[in-house]
């Protein structure tokens, strides 16, 4: 595995055709009942990761026939999200995009027709998935109009139709929270993995096979099945209709609905820490509190940031979100100066630094917090920081001891003492009820390390003219080679 990754690296993104019939074997064995002796759920995580990972990489081959990347592809996706690896399935959609076919009749494509959906669907591209769906059920339904039938079953058509279906009704339930079409989307992937819709067709089996156990897992992880309880629907779909869509959660996210005390979440919990690492999706649990708080609870919410760089990424995300929610931003200000009297009604969600933050309790702290319900600090890690968390400290401190009425939420990826920082913000509370964390982390195929070498034996010594700056009438040009040390997994060897 070392081996390839480092050649993927260096552009070399062919494997052999025996490390890919491992993979496929893998792949096999991964989708064994977990009750065969010898394959329980860790090792069939396991098996589906490594084979997701041989197979992405097979992806850069070019020698391979669109059929088959498609193929490729598909297991790569199923394998990723079997081994809650979901970012990677929809990296492995961004390869394979332009290989799914929506404009042709069907008899061009029906024998990869499902296949195609079932990779568009794994990559959840909303737009593209549902113009894709629409053009698909309309051909299908004119087929029926021209074989004078109510339904393709039992004709070459019939799996491809309802797997096509399948991930409509789908789609709807992750959509909408409709649990009626998830019932109808289970129940015609049923029909096609036993061969009720029509028989020959290997490859919709074997779609519908991975599509059928993965909609229970993503049934499980939907914000509709998540949210707690009383949670407005508007506030699951603001992020399964807007863009970039959020159709299920990661591992960490779905912790953090589950909890029963301390639930950031809940409007009822006045102070909440949640420390998860880097690529977790932090900003993600940011939006969901914010999102949740504004449908359920009155007060405006102010979001705090160190960096004005993530205050613009958190601006563009949460922009389409509000809107579905009726809500809106406060125009993005300068820190410096503040604007003569504060305009009210100017949004519902402020996104501020630390510093300006500050400045605006210290010219008016009356008109500031009026109307706050909500304040999310993120970063809260910069309190260790010198100047910068001097100012997060007193703004903290500040917050803590004259907003009773406020909640609080404090974000971070890396915070050593959080419990201590629990007991602080929350005395009265036990501080495994105030702070949330977790290990799990997106994963990264790749750890690297790059250096410069300076190649000595090579230099070449020019003369120049002497400058003030350099007096210098000698100037040395001495070539650099990169030397790039990388590191496939935590646990395999460092490769230079």
């Amino acid at each position: 595995m070392t081996e390839l990754e480092v050649a993927a690296f260096r552009g070399e993104r062919g494997i052999t055709d025996e490390t890919l019939g491992t993979a496929w074997f893998l792949h096999g064995l991964a989708a064994l009942d977990p009750r065969v002796p010898g394959f329980d759920a860790v090792r069939v995580r396991q098996a589906f990761a490594v084979s997701a990972h041989l197979m992405d990489l097979a992806l850069g081959d070019a020698r391979r026939s669109p059929a088959e990347r498609l193929q490729i592809a598909f297991a790569a996706q199923a394998g990723y999200r079997r081994s809650e690896q979901d970012p990677n399935a929809t990296a492995v959609y961004r390869q394979v995009h332009d290989l799914v076919d929506y404009s042709s009749e069907l008899r061009v494509h029906i024998g990869t027709l499902a296949v195609e959906a079932g990779v568009m669907f794994l990559g959840f591209d909303r737009p593209w998935l549902w113009q894709a769906l629409r053009v698909w059920r309309r051909q299908f339904r004119e087929l029926q109009r021209v074989m004078r039938r109510e339904s393709l079953a039992g004709t070459m058509y019939g799996p491809a139709e309802a797997v096509v279906e399948a991930i409509f009704r789908l789609y709807q339930f992750l959509a909408f929270g409709e649990e009626e079409n998830l019932a109808v989307g289970q129940r015609l992937l049923e029909d096609v993995v036993h061969e009720r819709a029509g028989r020959g067709d290997k490859l919709a089996r074997w779609v519908a096979a991975h599509l059928l156990d993965l909609s229970a897992e993503m049934a499980a992880s939907s914000l509709y099945t998540l949210l707690p309880p009383g949670t407005p629907p508007a506030v699951a779909r603001s992020f399964t209709l807007s863009q970039p869509p959020v159709m299920t959660l990661w591992p960490p996210q779905r912790q953090l609905l589950r909890r029963e005390q301390g639930n950031p979440i809940a409007s009822s919990t006045p102070r909440s820490l949640i420390s998860v690492p880097t690529s977790a999706g932090k900003s993600l649990m940011a939006q969901l509190v914010i999102c949740s708080h504004l449908a359920q609870r009155p007060g405006r919410v102010v979001y705090v940031s160190p960096m004005r760089s993530l205050g613009r990424e958190m601006r563009s995300a949460l922009r389409g979100r509000l809107r579905l929610l009726e809500r809106s931003l406060v125009a993005e200000r300068p820190d410096f100066p503040l604007p003569s009297g504060r305009e009210q009604g100017g949004g519902d969600v402020e996104i501020v630094t630390p510093e300006r933050l500050m400045h605006m309790i210290r010219s008016d702290a009356e008109a500031t917090l009026d109307g706050v319900g909500l304040i999310v600090v993120d970063e809260a890690h910069h309190l260790a920081h010198g100047r910068r968390g001097f100012i997060l400290e007193s703004l903290l401190a500040l917050l803590r001891a004259s907003t009773n009425d406020v909640r609080l939420v404090l974000l971070s990826a890396a915070v050593g003492n959080r419990g201590d920082i629990a007991s602080w913000l929350a005395p009265e509370q036990p501080a495994n009820e105030v702070y949330f964390t977790d290990t799990w982390r997106g994963p990264r195929r790749l750890h690297g390390l790059l250096y410069p070498e300076l190649i000595k034996d090579q230099a070449k010594l020019n003369e120049r003219l002497p400058t003030a700056k350099h007096p210098s009438r000698t100037v040395a040009t001495v070539p650099i080679a990169a030397s790039l040390n990388v590191r496939p997994t935590t646990t395999s060897g460092i490769a230079p």
